[in-house]
């Protein structure tokens, strides 16, 4: 599968309930190592939106993007309801689109990922 086949495609959560569409899959580089030059990627999760209200720049990750504030603002809102779906969350992929194991309340919203931790 490639990752342009999981890209817009919709999302269900554990009762069926429709949970949105993946726009973005995140990826870590820890696979195996190729060629003896770098390690393989591999999905680490899907971040899926309930809207796709143009596109993701960004600004929704987190506080360390920069940029005007009343873009990141706007962006913010536009897609306060943008999940991140770790991979192992994920039951099977089929023609329907993708199924959860979860219910959707316990996907974490995307900017709880980057929050600073303080004391």
């Amino acid at each position: 599968m490639r990752l342009s086949d999981l890209l817009a495609r919709p999302v269900r959560d554990s009762s069926g309930r429709p949970a949105g569409q993946v726009a973005d899959v995140r990826l870590v580089q820890d696979g195996p190592l190729l060629r003896q030059v770098h390690h393989a990627f591999r999905v680490a999760g899907l971040i899926v939106v309930t809207r796709h209200t143009g596109r993701l720049f960004g600004y929704e990750r987190g506080p360390a993007i920069k940029g005007p504030w009343l873009v990141r603002t706007v962006l913010r809102v536009l897609h306060r309801n943008t999940r991140y779906v770790p991979w192992e969350h994920v039951e099977r992929i089929d023609d329907a689109g993708i199924l959860l194991r979860v219910p959707l309340d316990e996907l974490t919203p995307v900017h709880d990922l980057y929050r600073e931790s303080g004391p």
